[in-house]
């Protein structure tokens, strides 16, 4: 009798794996620019990391955990997704106790027991960052730009963002009662698993895919008319700097993501070269409170997850080519006022798209105390950017090993930045 794989398994080899790498690296050479460091955690967890996290009422928790016990009783599950393993670890390890922005990514394989079909598997891949610590949506916009670019550098073209908005847990509930009050009359015309999620998570039947669902919701109220005004103006300047640093994107009212931790923002990249029920290449979203669910400190965060696994599938499909390679120096940039931070996003976008290591202070400090961080994390050179040069369009580059300082006119000498850099 011959024995195969699990059903929802398989095994990877051949030009599979050259795909399989060339994503990776490819996400691993943003990441570095970006300033992430990997984290890897355990393959299963105590079943509660997950249940607490992920939201007992969904789906993934009801129908799609491999949850076992263990010789001694303890309710395991293999993960299911990234991000409460690793909220885990950095209360574990007081990750968070760092004085700066926490940037970690992952690359690791998760479990759930779904229907298996072209680009979802029962055991997957995902590629994901969290960035912790900041609740800046300066932030929000840099990770959405990380997870934008990423399939901008593969070759992807027939792609669409899609960000949204859920609000606070406050503004959220608020809307909640609008939205039930909306479907009460409608409820029994619903399928029989959105009747379920009315009661218990009413948000995710934007998620059903059923025609009857999506004809009753095209009227309902829209989330963002019921956001408090901190919550407002934290998306507006999530638009605005998503703007400053030239990425496209759609605001659509109606998205939603699986996990009952998101908070303000949240988005998706699509494919339109995939079916429309399974176009979603990676997403995430912004979780300031689970953190401190978990019995750490309040600490907000945001990440994204991307599948590796449906990646590779439209790669392969739509035959796009594959090579690599990486670059060595680092820059700094120090904003000496929140006002300068389009400014600065700017230049991020100009010197990561001539390939170059950078990174932003996220936090206002003193310029000799923010020297002295970038010296401590190895960069090579700082820009500096106060009143003049926000004014002038003008960056002075500092290489912190010569002292060696330029002026350059941030939009013209492009070609000059990127020889002055080498």
């Amino acid at each position: 009798m011959t024995i195969n794989c699990p059903r929802g398994t398989a095994d990877i080899f051949g030009e599979d794996i050259k795909i399989r790498d060339f994503i990776i690296e490819t996400a691993k050479k943003q990441f570095q620019l970006f300033n992430y460091q990997e984290i890897i955690t355990p393959a299963f967890e105590y079943t509660e990391v997950f249940n607490r996290s992920i939201g007992e009422s969904t789906d993934i928790v009801k129908k799609e955990m491999y949850t076992f016990f263990d010789k001694k009783g303890r309710s395991i599950t293999l993960r299911p997704e990234g991000t409460a393993a690793i909220v885990r670890a950095v209360i574990e390890h007081k990750l968070y106790n760092l004085n700066q922005l926490l940037k970690l990514f992952y690359i690791e394989n998760m479990f759930r027991y779904e229907r298996p079909q072209k680009g979802r598997m029962r055991e997957f891949w995902q590629i994901g960052i969290e960035a912790i610590g900041s609740d800046n949506p300066l932030v929000d916009a840099e990770v959405i730009w990380l997870l934008n670019l990423i399939y901008d550098k593969l070759g992807f073209k027939n792609l669409e963002l899609l960000i949204n908005t859920v609000g606070c847990s406050k503004c959220r509930s608020n809307y909640i009662k609008v939205f039930k009050n909306y479907l009460k009359d409608k409820k029994n015309s619903l399928c029989q698993d959105c009747q379920e999620r009315y009661d218990k998570n009413p948000l995710r039947i934007f998620d059903c895919k059923i025609q009857q669902c999506q004809q009753i919701l095209k009227k309902s109220p829209v989330i963002f008319d019921y956001v408090c005004d901190e919550c407002r103006s934290h998306f507006l300047k999530v638009k605005n700097y998503l703007s400053s640093a030239g990425i496209n994107f759609i605001v659509k009212n109606e998205l939603v993501r699986g996990f009952d931790y998101y908070t303000r923002t949240i988005f998706e990249i699509v494919s339109k070269d995939l079916e429309s029920a399974q176009n979603a290449l990676g997403g995430g979203g912004r979780y300031d409170n689970l953190i401190e669910q978990f019995g750490g400190p309040k600490t907000p965060a945001i990440g994204f997850a991307i599948g590796l696994d449906r990646t590779a599938v439209l790669l392969k499909q739509l035959n796009i080519p594959y090579e690599s390679k990486i670059k060595a120096v680092k820059v700094y940039i120090i904003t000496m006022d929140e006002n300068f931070n389009e400014y600065g996003i700017k230049i991020l976008k100009i010197l990561r798209d001539l390939e170059i290591n950078c990174d932003i202070s996220f936090v206002i400090k003193s310029i000799s105390s923010q020297i002295k961080l970038a010296e401590k994390n190895n960069y090579t050179h700082v820009i500096i950017i106060g009143e003049s040069e926000f004014k002038s369009n003008i960056i002075t580059i500092k290489n912190l090993k010569t002292f060696e300082q330029k002026s350059f006119n941030l939009i013209s000498e492009k070609d000059k930045i990127k020889e002055f850099l080498k």
